[in-house]
C-alpha cells in the first residue's frame, strides 16, 4: 500500500478513537476503539502490511528511546519524596499485580500469557511495547497479541474501580470537613521549573529551540543504548532511558517534557502505539475469542492481588482502604485517567467550591503520583526484567 494512504488510515482510526474517548470521558479508551476498528478492518481485507507501509514501525524503533527519556523528565523526585506513603503503597500493589499474575496466573493460563500480561497489567503502553517485542523476537506472536489485548481492555476495568473508590473516599472526606478536622490548605507557590540539583546552566529561551530539545533527547537515548550494550542487553535499554531522563532533568541538562515542548510527543507516541496493534494484523476472530477466558482470569487475579496488598500496606500508613484501592487501580489506566477521575469525583461530591478544593487536595496528588509510579516506573522496570525471561 502507498505509504501516505497507510499513514492516513492509521491517523483517521486514531482520531475516531480520540473522539470516542473524549465523549465517554476516557471510560472507553482510544486504544480499545482503535483496536476494534483495526481488527475488523484486517479481518475484512485491509492489508496486513499497513503499519510497515506507513513507515511508522521503523520510525518508532528509533524514537521510542527518546520517548522514554521524555517520560523520565516528567518524574519529579521532590513529588515522589513528598508523597512517599503513596509511592510505597503503589510500588507494593503494582509488584503484587505483576507477581500475582505471573506466579498464580500461570497455574491457570499458558506461561507465556502470564509472563507477557504481568507487567502490562501493572502498567501500560511502554510495558506492552517491551513485552510484545520480546515475544515477537522468539516467535510467540499469539502471546504478543494477548499482551496487546490486556492493554486494550484493562482501562475499562480499572477506571470504574478507581471512580467508585474515589467517590467513597470523597464522602469520607466530607464527614471530616463537616467535623472541622479537614480544612483547605493554602500552599505557597514554588519554582517548579528549576531542578534542585542543577549542574548545567539554563539555556536562554531564544536558543532553546525545538531542534536542540530533540537533539539532547537523542544524545541521552544514545547514551542509554551504549550503557545497555555494556550489559549485553541484560538491563533493558528502555529502562535505562527512563532513569537517565529523571537524572538529566534533575541536573538541568534536559527540560521537563521536551518532546511536548518541541511539539513532537503526539506523533512519537502515535508511532509507538503502532507496535501495540501490529499483532492484530495477523489475528483471527477465533484467536481473539480463545483469549477471552485467560484474559478474564489474568485481570481477576491482578485486581484481587493489588486490592489485598494495597489495603494491607495502606493500614501501615493509616490510609483509608478506599483511596488505597483507587491508587492501586491507576496501574490499569494511568494519566490522564487519574486526572479525570479526581476532577469528576470532586465535582460530583462537593457541595461548594471550598469543599471541592479540599477533596481535590486530598485525592488528586495521590492519584497523579500513583499513575506515575505504576505506569511510568514500576511496570517499565518489571517489563525490562521479565523480557529477559522470554
Amino acid at each position: 500500500m502507498n505509504g501516505l494512504y497507510a499513514l492516513t488510515i492509521i491517523l483517521l482510526i486514531y482520531a475516531i478513537g480520540d473522539l470516542v474517548a473524549t465523549k465517554t470521558k476516557a471510560i472507553i479508551s482510544m486504544l480499545f476503539v482503535a483496536a476494534v476498528i483495526f481488527a475488523v478492518c484486517f479481518w475484512n481485507g485491509l492489508p496486513s502490511t499497513l503499519f510497515e507501509d506507513s513507515t511508522l514501525v521503523a520510525f518508532s524503533s528509533v524514537t521510542i528511546g527518546m520517548m522514554l527519556v521524555h517520560m523520565g523528565t516528567t518524574i519529579k523526585l521532590s513529588d515522589l519524596i513528598q508523597e512517599y506513603k503513596t509511592v510505597i503503597i503503589v510500588l507494593c500493589s503494582t509488584l503484587a499485580i505483576c507477581g500475582g499474575v505471573y506466579y498464580i496466573g500461570r497455574i491457570f493460563v499458558e506461561e507465556y500469557y502470564a509472563l507477557v500480561s504481568a507487567p502490562v497489567l501493572g502498567g501500560a503502553v511502554v510495558a506492552c511495547l517491551v513485552m510484545t517485542e520480546a515475544m515477537n523476537s522468539v516467535g510467540a506472536t499469539d502471546a504478543a497479541a494477548f499482551g496487546s489485548l490486556i492493554l486494550i481492555v484493562q482501562g475499562i476495568v480499572g477506571f470504574p474501580i478507581a471512580s467508585v473508590c474515589c467517590k467513597k473516599e470523597a464522602l469520607r472526606l466530607k464527614k471530616e470537613i463537616a467535623a472541622g478536622k479537614l480544612k483547605l490548605q493554602h500552599k505557597q507557590q514554588k519554582d517548579v521549573q528549576k531542578p534542585k540539583w542543577r549542574i548545567f546552566p539554563p539555556i536562554p529561551e531564544k536558543y532553546n529551540g525545538d531542534n536542540l530539545l530533540l537533539a539532547k533527547l537523542a544524545v541521552i537515548a544514545c547514551l542509554a543504548q551504549w550503557l545497555s550494550n555494556l550489559t549485553d542487553g541484560t538491563v533493558n535499554n528502555l529502562v535505562i532511558c527512563l532513569l537517565l531522563g529523571v537524572f538529566f532533568r534533575e541536573i538541568g541538562f534536559l527540560d521537563e517534557a521536551p518532546l511536548t515542548k518541541a511539539n513532537g510527543f503526539t506523533f512519537v507516541i502515535g508511532a509507538a502505539l503502532v507496535n501495540v496493534f501490529t499483532s492484530l494484523a495477523t489475528s483471527t476472530p477465533q484467536m481473539i475469542l480463545s483469549m477471552i477466558k485467560p484474559l478474564i482470569i489474568v485481570i481477576v487475579i491482578g485486581v484481587i492481588s493489588f486490592a489485598i496488598v494495597a489495603i494491607l500496606v495502606g493500614k501501615i500508613f493509616r490510609q483509608s482502604w478506599y483511596i488505597c484501592i483507587a491508587m492501586a487501580s491507576t496501574a490499569l489506566f494511568g494519566f490522564p485517567g487519574t486526572f479525570i477521575v479526581s476532577n469528576e469525583v470532586a465535582n460530583a461530591s462537593a457541595d461548594n467550591e471550598e469543599e471541592k478544593e479540599i477533596i481535590l487536595q486530598n485525592i488528586m496528588p495521590k492519584m497523579i503520583i500513583s499513575g506515575m509510579v505504576s505506569v511510568s516506573i514500576v511496570s517499565v522496570v518489571v517489563a525490562g526484567l521479565m523480557a529477559g525471561m522470554v
